[in-house]
């Protein structure tokens, strides 16, 4: 097998796992190789790396920067344009009810979302005066797993989704949470940005950064399946078409 045939091999792979991915039956799902989940694994890079002019590249040739003090979707929840027309004026700070609404699972009926298309973030107002990247460990509170930590409300509705998971007899999991600015630095430096192609967000701009993303450790069609219908009632949508471990916590979108 030549080089080539190789890469076609594997964006080939690829893109019949995310359009499975994108099915709405359990029977769409393929099969996913029991190895540790990695969202910058070989494969995505390999793809990535070779995909100047496909539909990748042109995804990330799109970006625009977001507005000061709140991020967009994009790629790896970074800034980004907003992937549904007609609504470029974030939604309104959630209120009580409504976050109390997610943590309790009732922010939403169960079921599938559209991917994509919700637009910029909104940055609840006390993490705005921390900046991006830059929240205090101590303004941040742990989900119960290893060290991540998530802003409170997310961090609360996030808990009461595994809960509700395991109950249904899925371990769901996650590899990445809260992610400070020199992380995105760092991520930015070994996997390049996705404006030029790689796989990070510009940094300062990552809804990691705020504490309201997750990137779940989806290893099989089953748990994809149940967070997709299971997610939006607690707040939490998915938001980026090439990245179906990445969700976001927006209780007034769901």
């Amino acid at each position: 097998m030549d080089a080539m045939t190789g890469v076609a091999g594997v964006l080939g792979r690829i893109n019949d796992i995310t359009s499975r991915f994108g099915g709405g039956s359990s029977d769409s799902f393929v099969v996913v190789p029991p190895t540790p989940f990695d969202p910058f694994g070989a494969q995505y890079q390999a793809a990535v790396s070779t995909m100047s002019g496909g539909p990748g590249a042109s995804f990330a040739q799109s970006y625009a920067a977001p507005a000061a003090g709140v991020s967009g979707v994009g790629p790896a929840g970074g800034g980004g344009p907003s992937l549904r027309a007609g609504s470029p004026v974030p939604p309104a700070q959630p209120t009580a009810d409504q976050i109390q609404r997610a943590i309790d699972g009732i922010a939403g009926p169960p079921g599938h979302r559209p991917i994509g298309g919700y637009g910029k973030l909104p940055v609840p107002t006390e993490l705005v005066a921390y900046g991006n990247g830059r929240v205090p460990r101590e303004a941040l509170t742990p989900i119960g797993q290893g060290n991540h930590r998530l802003f409170a409300p997310a961090a609360a509705a996030w808990q009461n989704v595994v809960a509700a998971a395991r109950a249904d007899g899925i371990d769901l999991r996650i590899t990445d949470s809260y992610r400070p600015y020199e992380e995105q630095v760092d991520l930015a430096n070994r996997k390049g940005l996705y404006k030029n192609g790689g796989l990070a967000a510009v940094p300062g701009t990552s809804t990691h950064g705020w504490g309201m993303a997750v990137d779940a450790d989806i290893r099989d069609p089953a748990t994809m399946e149940w967070l997709r219908v299971n997610g939006p009632r607690f707040g939490w949508v998915e938001t980026t078409p090439r990245e179906p471990w990445h969700w976001e916590f927006r209780p007034t979108q769901v």
